[in-house]
């Protein structure tokens, strides 16, 4: 059977002009349209809630706060206070409901914000290790956020018997030989970082201060063990048991005294003790540390994963850590006292 061509040429303008018809249609909606485009123009404004509670201090804080839009898009134009005033903010543990109250902290720099940052605080009031916690604000303007965190219990670190003698002697042992030290987290933490400190007194005219030296893990530098460019531990995760061994060399160990010793060429030193400080990042503090410092990991393209909020009813962190240390006593006469 034979279609002819005049009903071919029929069907195929029938199709063009309904293809005009629909971009007429089109064009005229967008003329219509005289108001530009703002995505922002009916965000309505939320809490933003900052706390982090920690073991380590009588004081605790929270900061609370609106989002904003900065002037042309860029976040440093911004120089307005966007706290806010009318907020009820109670920290809830165990035993107590603490009712913070405000006060005004002065920024460090003011270069930028010319004016005292405002903050609620509780005092004398140290979180618990093992813990639960749950941070509420209110506002009658904005409404009501809250987090639960759960503080981290204390963790256990250990030295091996080896280690103490690389500790005590280091002169007469091998620049690679390992310091080893183990550590038993808690099971409710999910981040860490071990910091490892010599601590020393040092005579300054007639007064002896008290000064620590902080031992790098490793060092960028091409030759072994120099400390031109010294690496320090940085946060990291907690593996599935809990348990991690951390391993120094005595390299860096004889190189940061031998630093401190060419300091304080002039005056005489004491060196008294090793310590070693382990930070535990509770699940909110690690998960937003890891958002914000995606640069880190070699394999994120920096957009695959969403900024992490740990507040609900609003954005913001609320988290906790535990400070938690070992001290080790050198002997008197240690090898790096003069």
């Amino acid at each position: 059977m034979r279609i002819p061509v005049s009903h071919i040429v029929s069907r195929s303008s029938r199709v063009e002009w309904g293809r005009c018809v629909v971009g007429m249609l089109v064009f005229v909606a967008l003329a219509g349209c005289s108001d530009n485009f703002d995505p922002t123009a009916h965000a309505p404004r939320q809490l933003v809630v900052f706390s982090v509670l920690s073991t380590d201090r009588e004081s605790q804080f929270v900061r609370v706060q609106t989002d904003y839009i900065p002037v042309d898009y860029n976040p440093l134009r911004h120089t307005s206070d966007n706290s806010v005033l009318d907020a009820v903010v109670t920290i809830t543990g165990p035993n107590k409901i603490y009712r913070l109250r405000d006060t005004l902290v002065w920024h460090s720099d003011t270069s930028r914000y010319k004016f005292a940052l405002r903050t609620y605080y509780a005092n004398l009031f140290t979180p618990q290790r093992g813990s639960n916690y749950l941070v509420e604000v209110s506002s009658p303007t904005l409404g009501q956020a809250s987090a639960a965190i759960i503080v981290p219990s204390q963790a256990r670190i250990a030295l091996s018997a080896e280690t103490q003698r690389v500790l005590d002697f280091p002169h007469r042992y091998a620049l690679g030989t390992p310091i080893e030290i183990a550590i038993q987290f808690s099971k409710s933490s999910k981040g860490h970082i071990v910091r490892f400190f010599a601590w020393y007194d040092v005579l300054k005219g007639n007064e002896w201060v008290e000064e620590a030296v902080e031992i790098p893990i490793s060092s960028y530098d091409p030759a072994p063990y120099m400390l031109a460019n010294p690496v320090y531990p940085r946060m990291g995760a907690i593996p599935a048991n809990s348990q991690l061994g951390i391993v120094y060399r005595n390299g860096y160990y004889k190189g940061a005294i031998n630093i401190v010793n060419y300091r304080y060429r002039t005056t005489q030193i004491f060196f008294k003790w090793i310590s070693v400080v382990v930070l535990q990042a509770d699940e909110n503090l690690y998960k937003y540390y890891v958002s914000t410092h995606a640069g880190e990991d070699p394999y994120s393209i920096r957009l695959d994963e969403p900024m992490v909020s740990t507040v609900n009813g609003g954005t913001g962190l609320v988290g906790a850590y535990t400070l938690d240390s070992l001290v080790y006593l050198l002997p008197y006469d240690f090898w790096g006292n003069r």
